[in-house]
C-alpha cells in the first residue's frame, strides 16, 4: 500500500509519498527532521517543488549535502522579473544553484505549465498518475505575474486504489480561479490547501468546485499575521464533506493512499 505523509513542518510544505519501490517528495521544507521517511539508497524518484520559496524548497540543501540523488526534478516554470518582490533575488539564486547541482548529478528537469489535453495523465510514475492542472501559461508569464501565479497545481491519483490528492502549493487566487473555470473533476477527494490556510489562495470558486472530502492545511498559527485565516478555514470546513486537518493541530498525517 502506498503511503502519503503530510509532514508537520510549521508554515511550510513537505509531503512524502512512499510506494513499494520508490519515494516521491512534494516540496521538502525541513525534510532533515524526517529522514526516517527517506529511502536508505538515497535515491529520490521525483521531487516536485511547487514554487521557488524557501519554505518549499529549503530541504534540497539537506539532500545535496547528504549525497541524495533525484531522478526527476519538477518545478514551477516561473521566470523572475527585475525587482520582483514576490521572490527575493537571493532566494531565487539559491534555488537555481541547487537545481544546477542536481542537474550535474543526473536529475532530469521539467518546468511544466498546464497540460494541453486531459485525455491521459501528464505523467505516470511508480503506480501514480499525475495530472498537471496549472499554472495556465498566459497567467504565469504575464507582464504583471507574481510567483504564486506560476505555482504548480496538480492531481495525483493512485492507479490501483483510485485515491486522489490535489496539491496547490501556494497558488494564487488568479491561478486557482482559472483552474476552477476551465477544469472538471480536479479533486473529488483530498485537497492539500494553498498557502498554509491564508486567505490568499482560498479562492471560493476553486474550493466549491473541488468537491473535497478531506482538506489538509500545512500551517502553524502565529508565524504570520492571519495565517491560517478564519475566513479561509470556514471555506474549507463548509466545503469538505469529511474533515479539515491542520498539521499544527493534528501533527504529521499519514494517508493509506
Amino acid at each position: 500500500m502506498t503511503e502519503m505523509k503530510f509532514l508537520s513542518v510549521g508554515c511550510g510544505d513537505s509531503t512524502v509519498i512512499i510506494t513499494t519501490n520508490d519515494t516521491i517528495l512534494i516540496d521538502c521544507y525541513k525534510i532533515d527532521e524526517y529522514t526516517k521517511y527517506l529511502p536508505s539508497n538515497k535515491v529520490i524518484k521525483a521531487l516536485f517543488i511547487t514554487h521557488q520559496h524557501y519554505d518549499h524548497f529549503d530541504g534540497m540543501d539537506y539532500l545535496k549535502d547528504n549525497g541524495y540523488t533525484i531522478d526527476y526534478l519538477i518545478y514551477s516554470p516561473y521566470s523572475r522579473r527585475n525587482n520582483d518582490n514576490s521572490v527575493e533575488y537571493d532566494e531565487w539564486k539559491k534555488f537555481k544553484n541547487l537545481v544546477t547541482h542536481f542537474e550535474k548529478k543526473g536529475s532530469k528537469v521539467n518546468k511544466p505549465y498546464r497540460q494541453d489535453s486531459f485525455e491521459k495523465p501528464w505523467w505516470t510514475v511508480s503506480g501514480l498518475q499525475i495530472w498537471m492542472l496549472g499554472p495556465n501559461e498566459e497567467i504565469a508569464s504575464s507582464s504583471t505575474r507574481e510567483l504564486h501565479d506560476a505555482c504548480l497545481v496538480f492531481l495525483i491519483k493512485n492507479k490501483s486504489t483510485g485515491n486522489k490528492c490535489c496539491f496547490t502549493g501556494d497558488a494564487s487566487d488568479k491561478n486557482l480561479n482559472w483552474i476552477a473555470n476551465n477544469t472538471t473533476n480536479y479533486c473529488n477527494d483530498t485537497l492539500h490547501a494553498s498557502h498554509h490556510g491564508s486567505i490568499n489562495g482560498a479562492d471560493l470558486e476553486f474550493i466549491k468546485n473541488a468537491k473535497i472530502k478531506d482538506t489538509i492545511i500545512s500551517t502553524k498559527s502565529g508565524t504570520y499575521q492571519s495565517v491560517p485565516h478564519s475566513t479561509a478555514l470556514k471555506r474549507y470546513k463548509d466545503n469538505s464533506s469529511n474533515k479539515v486537518y491542520r498539521t499544527d493541530v493534528d501533527g504529521t498525517l499519514t494517508w493509506k493512499f
